[in-house]
């Protein structure tokens, strides 16, 4: 079934909101130009396609979040969705099934203390695609994937939140792929809980804190993404998390390139950690990650440095030209230091106070 719906009321339906009331499942709904608002509480059939004319000219404006549940397909395409109400709530909220959303934005989630809210909020075991489209000006998440849910993030921008451009709770995975997350108020993507996505080729520049943050048990492969320009760290590893970081970019962060606390584990293999105001990478607490093959140089103070009860191994990291030392081990810290090529470092190519 096929609705057509013009802003002045034109069409198949008086309103949206009548238009999605009457619709059957699996029906599409082809949207004009122009502002369409939903009244009240809206319940979405099983299935349902939006098309618009275009993020920059069709816009759906809500009262109460859009929430769609249940094992269909929720579609939209080419449509901006925005929350006007007065109290916490997401902009679009699916808990289960499959999506496909193309080139829509969503933004104006409030959050409240204590509750986490989106521009768009991915639960349960949703699985499908976000692509090329826009998550911004949201109270706390662009887009949050929490429960077990699935889904691949591709294309889009995540930028200009008040939080985090993009987060991961609970058992969360699935994908994110060439997503810009920068200028947010805190991280660019953010891995919490067990959760174990794929991270590939995103771009998180000038977040107020991290580029990337992993806390709690979370894991999962951050591969060939640029880190850089952030107010802390370009990855943040804590807790007990444990991802595999492999042929990142962190430079020209304020703080240090890849820094690892608390137990925190995992492999960093074959990333350029230069150009940081401090430490290409930071170990400290206990943490005991594997440093493989890494490029830690030209970082303001040390290529690797080793901090507290830290351990773990660095073997093949090149650190060169760093403002005063190649590798440095402080306190307690017991590394395993091997085959490194520590040279041209202002200081000592390795200072080891052990």
């Amino acid at each position: 079934m096929l609705v057509r719906l013009e802003a002045d009321g034109s069409g198949d339906y008086d309103s949206l909101s009548e238009a999605i009331r009457n619709a059957p499942a699996g029906a599409t709904i082809r949207l004009g130009p122009g502002t369409h608002r939903l009244k009240g509480e809206v319940t979405l059939p099983g299935s349902l396609r939006l098309i618009g004319a275009g993020m920059d000219q069709t816009e759906i404006i809500s009262e109460r979040t859009i929430e769609f549940s249940g094992d269909g397909l929720f579609a939209a395409e080419d449509i901006s969705f925005r929350y006007e109400g007065k109290t916490a709530a997401n902009v679009v909220a699916v808990w289960g099934g499959e999506v496909s959303f193309v080139r829509c934005r969503f933004t104006g989630a409030i959050c409240e203390e204590g509750r986490s809210t989106a521009g768009l909020e991915l639960g349960g075991d949703t699985s499908g695609i976000v692509q090329d489209c826009v998550a911004t000006e949201n109270d706390s998440y662009g887009i949050l994937v929490t429960g077990s849910a699935q889904p691949t993030i591709e294309g889009s921008v995540c930028s200009n939140n008040s939080w985090t451009g993009i987060g991961y709770y609970e058992e969360a995975s699935g994908a994110a792929r060439g997503n810009e997350c920068s200028g947010n108020g805190g991280l660019g993507i953010f891995v919490k809980g067990d959760a174990q996505p794929t991270l590939v080729e995103n771009v998180c520049s000038d977040n107020a804190w991290d580029g990337i943050a992993y806390l709690d048990r979370a894991g999962g492969v951050a591969r060939g993404n640029a880190l850089t320009g952030n107010e802390q760290n370009g990855i943040h590893v804590g807790h007990e998390s444990h991802p595999t970081l492999e042929r990142n970019v962190c430079r020209d962060n304020a703080w240090n390139g890849i820094a690892y606390w608390e137990d925190a584990g995992g492999l960093a293999r074959q990333n350029e950690c230069a150009g940081n105001k401090r430490s290409g990478i930071h170990v400290a607490e206990k943490a005991r990650p594997t440093l493989e093959e890494n490029n830690c140089s030209d970082n303001e103070q040390a290529g690797i440095a080793y901090f507290d009860e830290s351990g773990g191994s660095a073997r093949a990291n090149e650190c060169a030209r760093n403002g005063i030392v190649g590798i440095f081990v402080m306190g307690t810290a017991n590394p395993l230091l091997a085959d490194n090529n520590c040279h041209d470092n202002a200081e000592e190519n390795v200072r080891d106070l052990r």
